[in-house]
């Protein structure tokens, strides 16, 4: 029988749980996140992957993430490393951009970019990477789903290019699967890949295109993929048709690729949480926003053997942007 509190080997990362902290928007003062990640850290979490990290510093939402170009980023990030490396975890940064701008041509689509627009893009995120390198993160999480702008360019929704970064599956992913091969050649450091099961735009990924992708990221050297939606979470309402539509692509995604699969998706009850590893060959399950309503549940969940977290749901911490809880 598989529990969420069982130790687990994703890639070189030794997991202390199946369970994986996510998150998305980061606005609080320092020491508070300091005190955020010592609490998770030592809860009983397996991975933590951070809010997002933001590479250029006008990006829409540079305001509510960590800023890489930020003089200080370097210090605090080395510190979070620590902080999650004392307690056997280990820590995963995670790399997104909503838009892209070249000098004063704010917000450039997908279409117009030039080659030297993508080869920048590639650069920023590498030079990225060295830095989380450097401080001591174990890897990064590339943002190929919800609506940044990696998952807006392998999409054929967005993507109408006629070049060799378009037109058909294999060239949308060529800016992805560009990166990924040098980071693999260069750093010793896990890439986790999160990616939409689909879209659900007439045009867009559906399932099949999406599984295709996840066999690319995984030839190229990605190392896990978490699975999401757009506008994840507001599409994880806990009905049953969301989350059984979600775990059959899950399963569906892991008889095709070899590398471990994430799966989110509303999870906030220990119990239910482990039926869903029983029923399926989902090895790990990632959670968001208990987290940010209780940074320590997990420790009281593994001590009465049980539990439910005390998030609501609600989600006014994704709507509003923020790092904390609106009822707690």
């Amino acid at each position: 029988m598989k529990d969420i509190f069982d130790n687990y080997q994703i890639g070189d990362l030794k997991l202390n749980s199946r369970v994986v902290r996510t998150a998305l928007w980061q606005t609080q003062d320092i020491e508070e996140v300091f005190e955020k990640y010592e609490n998770i850290a030592k809860s009983g979490v397996g991975l933590i992957i951070t809010e997002i990290i933001s590479i250029y510093p006008k990006d829409k939402f540079s305001e509510y993430s960590f800023k890489i170009n930020s003089p200080s980023f370097m210090i605090e990030a080395k510190r979070l490393a620590e902080i999650c490396h004392e307690h056997d975890v280990p820590i995963l940064g995670q790399i997104e951009f909503i838009k892209f701008n070249r000098g004063i041509d704010l917000d450039i689509d997908v279409n117009d970019l030039t080659i030297e627009d993508i080869r920048k893009i590639q650069s920023d995120i590498i030079l990225a990477v060295q830095k989380l390198k450097l401080v001591g993160f174990d890897g990064i999480q590339l943002a190929l789903g919800n609506n940044f702008f990696l998952s807006k360019f392998i999409n054929p929704y967005f993507n109408q290019r006629n070049d060799d970064y378009g037109e058909n599956t294999f060239n949308r992913m060529r800016i992805v699967l560009e990166l990924i091969k040098v980071i693999k050649d260069n750093f010793d450091f896990h890439i986790s890949c999160r990616v939409n099961a689909s879209d659900g735009r007439k045009g867009g990924i559906d399932y099949s295109e999406s599984i295709e992708m996840c066999k690319l990221l995984e030839k190229v050297g990605a190392d896990s993929i978490q699975i999401t939606k757009p506008l994840s979470p507001l599409h994880f309402t806990k009905t049953v048709s969301d989350e059984e539509e979600l775990l059959n692509f899950a399963n569906e995604l892991i008889e095709n690729i070899d590398i471990p699969v994430i799966l989110g998706g509303g999870f906030n009850d220990m119990d239910h949480m482990n039926d869903v590893l029983n029923r399926s060959n989902v090895e790990l399950l990632s959670m968001y926003r208990p987290f940010i309503a209780e940074e320590s549940f997990l420790e009281n969940w593994k001590k009465e053997g049980n539990g439910v977290s005390r998030c609501k749901m609600c989600n006014n911490c994704y709507r509003t942007k923020t790092s904390t809880c609106y009822h707690f």
